[in-house]
């Protein structure tokens, strides 16, 4: 017997938050070709590193555009789960993009660090004064309108870690226009990488996980085993799994022991089971009930 329980977005609430990624994405493209024409025209290697950032907040925002639409397509013969694992791929994929920025960044800071580059600092404070107002106002304006949204969560996070990397290229331009140190530059571009390996890290470590059906986060199976084996007419409970395909939905399979004579008795005791982990978060539950214990070897 399946339990459902639907806390998808009204289609009204999945329109705006295409609409608002949307204009976030457009400010930000706005913002990373300004930043990549002022990091060669200023000489900043931190701000170049910046951009890298800022580039991969612009393709994540686009990729939440994309995903929000895919993953409201209905389930259909050919994807019977629907396509939500598109945010998992994307994320995947994205991850490896930013890794690979990081490290021709790295390449570079080091080969300045030997040599003799002059930065304009002026021309970096301002350019990552902007940055820190676009992406600060674009994190606050989309986690006030979409915080409920995992998706749009995952943009909100890409732009508060770019909006750190911007302070960082901030403090270190004032540094340069300060006391004329180059060397500040490229030792601030190391930071900055050092945020995006750590951005990537954590997108990837929890796309992996949703990709291989590890147990959500915040989930205890010791506690919801506890939870259906408190019912006075359950004796065991095996082949419990829970898992989510996006990262924000979760799902639970498993068997029931149940000391039922008749199945609609049996199918009482699934329905109150259901319920009840519905009250947990689960949103998806299929519970299988018998009447004989499991003889199979991994029960």
């Amino acid at each position: 017997m399946a339990h459902d329980h639907d806390h998808d977005p009204s289609h009204a609430d999945a329109s705006t938050a295409r609409r608002d990624l949307a204009v976030a994405a457009g400010a930000n493209t706005i913002l990373l070709v300004v930043q990549v024409i002022g990091a060669l025209a200023f000489g900043s290697l931190a701000l170049l590193a910046d951009s890298v950032h800022q580039a991969s907040d612009v393709v994540s925002l686009f990729l939440a555009v994309g995903i929000a639409t895919l993953i409201a397509r209905p389930a259909s013969n050919r994807y019977t789960f629907g396509l939500r694992r598109a945010d998992a791929l994307g994320g995947l994929a994205h991850a490896v993009l930013l890794s690979g920025g990081a490290v021709l960044v790295v390449v570079e800071a080091i080969r300045r660090l030997g040599g003799d580059h002059h930065v304009d600092g002026l021309g970096v404070v301002v350019l990552a004064s902007a940055g820190l107002l676009i992406n600060g106002f674009s994190a606050r304006w989309l986690h006030a309108g979409h915080g409920h949204s995992l998706n749009v969560e995952g943009a909100v996070l890409h732009l508060v870690a770019d909006a750190l990397g911007s302070l960082v290229v901030l403090i270190s331009g004032a540094l340069v226009l300060l006391t004329d140190a180059d060397w500040v530059d490229p030792v601030a571009s190391v930071v900055v990488t050092a945020i995006i390996v750590w951005s990537a890290w954590r997108l990837a470590r929890t796309s992996l996980h949703v990709l291989l059906d590890g147990v959500p986060a915040g989930v205890d199976l010791e506690e919801l085993h506890a939870l259906m084996v408190a019912d006075p007419l359950v004796s065991e409970v095996h082949h419990l799994h829970v898992r989510s395909l996006d990262g924000e939905t979760l799902s639970l399979t498993g068997h029931v022991l149940v000391e039922a004579d008749e199945l609609h008795e049996a199918q009482l005791v699934t329905s109150r089971l259901s319920t009840a982990l519905g009250e947990r978060g689960i949103d998806h539950v299929t519970l299988q009930a018998e009447c004989h214990p499991c003889e199979a070897p991994d029960c």
